[in-house]
């Protein structure tokens, strides 16, 4: 709403009227507020904020989460609120101002006003951040413009510093400081750390004169941390002399200005205010298009209030006239004249509306099955609610849920708050009954032949007449249609079953019988040939019926046997029949073609040497017998022989594999054969004089010539000898040489070779 609706909609009272309304501060800083199951103390009316009012986190909604919620909406300050702190920079002020002239000598309205500088800025911490506002009034018999923010008991002015938990602390609620439960975790509780209880500002004024009124609120010494002013909604009152309200002993079509015909009656209230002390009369003038004494009763032609009386009431009736008709108006004006002598009549309108007529129907619905659950439910029409029911069977619900098994009746009687006759309604629910199922199937079929195709079909009566079908063979289903295609190749069992909606069963079997016995067809082969060679397949039959007729695929032969030549293995199909003529029946016969394959590798982690044995390891397939040739006149049978060449050379070995068919394979290999060739140099000795490496020498196989040289860390020759058979004994001119690693070089010439060099060390330990 805008500045001017919240005033005159929301916090204008009786006995004001409004005008000239401004507002000057952040569109968001102001607005309505429904403060309802909260702790504030006001449940609805208007805001000013030194933020904003808006649901963002940093509004006045709860719950109390934050120490400093608020924000900088960059609007100015106000002079006027300056002035009251000694002139102190004010920030985000938000400004509500506007004339009114009051109808009564006093004008007055109700706030809280709430911080979340409280605590921190708050007494006994001395600081300049205490948010300020002020309602200032202005006018006839008003000295320059009044605050009238202040305390009732001590006439101060309502500000952080005198309203607090250590100043004026009955005038205050402390709400949590932003971190502390329950305050922190419940919208119970609004976002600001403390607030005022509920105040009232009143100031005297002259009645039909004009005033004017500022209500501000701002920051001080900066534009973080929120304030706000909440104003009661409908507060801002002048006092009335004369006051009328009514309520409904029913509302029946939503709010409390429309009253059922024959159902409802209206309590009138009016009360009066100032002197009471004598007797007064007040004249009522009735309107409206409904008729007195025909449509209603009860509004007399005046109020008269007795000494001391301050409150008369009257009932208007309604009369139910049995017409339908549209609705009627009843105006009930009081010409009041006000305190300032001006006449401000109190006026209410109500209407009069017809209760439509009162009707029930229950729904019908269509059982297919004995035992189906439905639910019958009754409609209402017409009358006025809440309705009671009560079904035949005591449920008392607008709708039942039933499973009837035979054809029954059912009835409902509705009752509403107004019609003193309540309505009823009856139903049928039929239940069909149904013969029981029967089932008349395709009779039993014998042939002498089998593969012959009929037709079995079902034909169902009775039930519900909605059938689903189900063939089955040896526990398999076959078919759900009424009919199925059969052709079985042997005597066969048919099973059938039918079902209907409403769960009904019928079974029933159908027996194909074929008088002939299966045709059975043998075919022979040899188990495995060689390639090349030719292999004979046969064929023979037994069972069926009458003569056989053979067929080969593969070369169209109608002969009991055939001679085949495959080079690998292959299948070969026969097709027979008899003299039935319906089927045949295939025979397959599988002939094997089986090479053996020839191969062997050398067993053998160093070089094959003469006078050293070599080991073949024997890789062939298919294969059960072995001729070994190893190319130096020897042979052997074994399937992993070993064998000797005494001789180096180039050899090449033979394997012949043969299978069980006597089909051979032949590999040949090339090997070669090393002379014999081997040194070995110890690389630690012991010259300590026991029994055990107390020399260092080599050994040599295959080596012609040698030239052994030993020296020191400094390249000094310690030992040289050009025997085969060398041994140092660790010496060196009749001494011992000290522990240690020692440097040889070997250069050496093997037999039918060219010289060749060797290094290494040895170490010297005692």
């Amino acid at each position: 709403m805008s500045p001017g609706q919240l005033v005159q909609n929301v916090l204008l009272g009786p006995g004001v009227v409004v005008s000239n309304i401004t507002y000057t501060g952040s569109p968001s800083a102001i607005g309505s507020f429904d403060a309802s199951g909260t702790n504030l103390g006001i449940n609805q009316g208007i805001v000013l904020t030194t933020g904003t009012v808006l649901a963002n986190g940093s509004g006045p909604q709860g719950p109390n989460n934050q120490s400093g919620a608020g924000m900088d909406n960059n609007v100015g300050g106000s002079t006027q609120l300056s002035g009251i702190i000694g002139n102190t920079p004010t920030f985000n002020a938000a400004i509500l101002e506007f004339d009114f002239i009051p109808y009564s000598d006093t004008v007055r309205f109700k706030y809280v006003f709430g911080s979340d500088e409280y605590p921190e800025f708050a007494p006994p911490n001395n600081s300049t951040y205490n948010d300020v506002f002020g309602f200032f009034i202005s006018g006839p018999g008003i000295t320059g413009s009044q605050n009238i923010a202040r305390l009732p008991t001590n006439n101060s002015i309502v500000s952080i510093n005198n309203v607090n938990a250590i100043t004026n602390p009955s005038f205050y609620r402390f709400n949590g400081d932003g971190s502390s439960a329950p305050y922190n975790n419940s919208a119970q509780y609004i976002q600001y750390d403390g607030f005022t209880r509920v105040l009232e500002a009143v100031s005297r004024v002259q009645c039909g004169e004009t005033y004017h009124l500022v209500i501000a609120v701002a920051d001080v010494g900066d534009g973080m941390w929120d304030s706000g002013i909440f104003l009661e909604a409908n507060s801002l009152r002048s006092i009335a002399p004369y006051a009328m309200s009514h309520t409904l002993s029913a509302i029946f079509f939503g709010d409390n200005t429309q009253i059922a015909e024959g159902c409802a009656s209206a309590t009138v209230t009016i009360t009066r205010e100032g002197n009471i002390s004598i007797p007064a009369t007040v004249p009522v003038i009735i309107g409206g298009t409904a008729t007195t004494g025909v449509d209603y009763t009860g509004i007399p032609s005046s109020i008269f209030f007795a000494a001391g009386q301050n409150e008369v009431n009257f009932t208007i009736d309604v009369v139910f006239d049995e017409i339908v008709e549209q609705d009627e108006t009843i105006t009930i004006t009081l010409p009041i004249v006000d305190p300032c002598g001006n006449e401000t009549p109190l006026e209410l309108n109500l209407i009069i509306k017809d209760v439509p007529p009162f009707n029930v129907s229950i729904n019908n619905p269509t059982i297919l099955c004995q035992g189906d659950n439905i639910t019958l439910s009754a409609t209402v029409s017409g009358g006025l609610g809440p309705f009671t029911y009560l079904w035949n069977n005591g449920a008392t619900t607008p709708g039942i849920s039933i499973n009837p098994s035979q054809t029954g009746q059912y009835s409902i009687i509705v009752s509403d708050v107004c019609n003193p006759n309540p309505v009823y309604d009856t139903v049928i629910v039929t239940v069909p009954e149904y013969a029981p199922l029967f089932l008349t199937a395709t009779p039993d079929i014998t042939e002498l032949c089998p593969g012959i195709p009929h037709t079995l079909s079902v034909y169902p009566t009775g039930g519900s007449g909605v059938y689903y079908y189900s063939w089955r063979q040896n526990n398999q289903t076959i078919g759900n249609t009424p009919s199925i295609q059969v052709s079985p190749m042997g005597t066969t069992e048919y099973y059938v079953m039918v079902t209907d909606n409403c769960g009904s069963v019928a079974f029933d079997t159908i027996y194909y019988t074929v008088l002939s016995p299966p045709l059975l067809v043998t075919v022979s082969t040899p188990a495995e040939i060689c390639p090349g060679d030719s292999a004979l397949i046969t064929v023979s039959a037994s069972g069926g019926y009458g003569n056989y007729y053979f067929t080969w695929t593969d070369n169209g032969s109608n002969s009991t046997a055939i001679w085949v030549k495959p080079n690998q293995t292959r299948w070969y199909e026969v097709k027979v029949s008899d003299d039935c003529g319906t089927f045949s029946v295939s025979g397959f016969a599988q002939v094997t073609v089986r090479k053996p394959t020839a191969d062997f590798i050398i067993l053998s982690n160093t070089t094959p040497m003469q006078g050293l044995p070599v080991s073949f390891q024997n890789l062939s397939q298919n294969a059960n017998s072995y001729q070994w040739f190893f190319g130096d006149g020897g042979n052997s049978p074994l399937i992993h022989p070993t064998h000797t060449y005494q001789e180096p050379g180039i050899y090449y070995v033979t394997l012949i594999a043969t299978s069980a068919e006597g089909c051979r394979d032949t590999v040949v290999k090339p090997i070669k054969i090393h002379e014999e060739f081997y040194i070995y140099i110890p690389n630690t000795f012991i010259p300590d004089g026991d029994r055990f490496n107390n020399e260092f020498f080599g050994s040599f196989i295959g080596v012609e010539a040698i030239k052994m040289e030993i020296f020191n860390r400094w390249g000094e020759s310690l030992f040289y000898s050009e025997d085969q058979n060398f041994r140092w004994n660790g010496k060196v001119n009749g001494k011992q040489i000290q522990d240690g690693t020692y440097i040889w070089l070997l250069k050496y010439t093997p037999i039918r070779g060219v010289e060749q060099t060797m290094t290494g060390h040895v170490n010297v330990m005692r």
